[in-house]
């Protein structure tokens, strides 16, 4: 009875810290993202959501990462950067939760098909436009292995990188997540004397009981941490 009960304190402390509200998340002070955080899909007008995230259904975590970076990249650099997830492995981050950093992706890389045992070398790009899929997974320090498909398009001006879980996301052997419910969008298009960085991530975990695994705060840190990677990457490549 007792641990019913904390099961139901949990609960409601989780549906209450998970009301509605905007924020926006402080970074260090080298940090050039800027980054917001939703939590209301109802008080978030669609039509501000990238055209490939789902109208059918509301996120229960919406998070947007800005910035800007260097105009003498070509289309075809940031391709090759956004297409390497190889290069995500060892991601470190920030954990609030155990106040010390950690390692946030302990492999990644692409794979033929998502239940392939084999991995496979990323592509790379000599012409545009591209428009191209390809599928990779990652082991999470937290949630385990997932796979994924991308899909990546680019044009002189524009390049977009859509990722999704093609396989459900678990933690401690609970599915916490079905097939789709673990999105990013990374959008980069050129404005004059830069390019301009948009990456979001769209999560729609379970609820009830299971969403007491799911910490929100975990998973800003832990874009912060992805959105900041890539960035940082398309500043340092000349």
């Amino acid at each position: 009875m007792m641990r019913l009960n904390r099961f139901i304190c949990l609960t409601l402390l989780s549906i209450y810290f998970s009301a509605a509200c905007e924020f926006a998340v402080a970074g260090a002070p080298t940090d050039s993202l800027d980054l917001r955080v939703y939590k209301n899909a109802n008080a978030f007008s669609s039509d501000s959501l990238p055209p490939v995230f789902p109208r059918h259904r509301p996120f229960k975590l919406l998070i947007h990462a800005r910035g800007n970076f260097n105009a003498n990249l070509s289309a075809l650099q940031l391709a090759d950067t956004l297409a390497a997830v190889h290069k995500l492995a060892g991601l470190q981050y920030y954990s609030r939760t155990e106040k010390k950093t950690k390692t946030l992706f302990k492999a990644s890389a692409v794979v033929p098909f998502p239940a392939s045992s084999k991995t496979a070398t990323a592509p790379a790009f000599r012409a545009l436009p591209i428009d191209t899929s390809f599928y990779f997974f990652q082991i999470d320090n937290r949630l385990g292995k997932v796979a994924y498909r991308a899909d990546l398009r680019a044009e002189k001006n524009h390049v977009t990188f859509f990722v999704y879980n093609v396989s459900p996301v678990s933690k401690w052997g609970l599915q916490i997540a079905e097939i789709g419910d673990f999105l990013v969008f990374i959008e980069l298009q050129r404005h004059e004397d830069e390019w301009r960085f948009d990456g979001w991530q769209w999560t729609h975990p379970k609820g009830g009981l299971l969403g007491i695994l799911v910490h929100e705060d975990s998973l800003v840190h832990r874009f912060r941490a992805v959105a900041g990677f890539y960035l940082d990457a398309m500043n340092q490549r000349r």
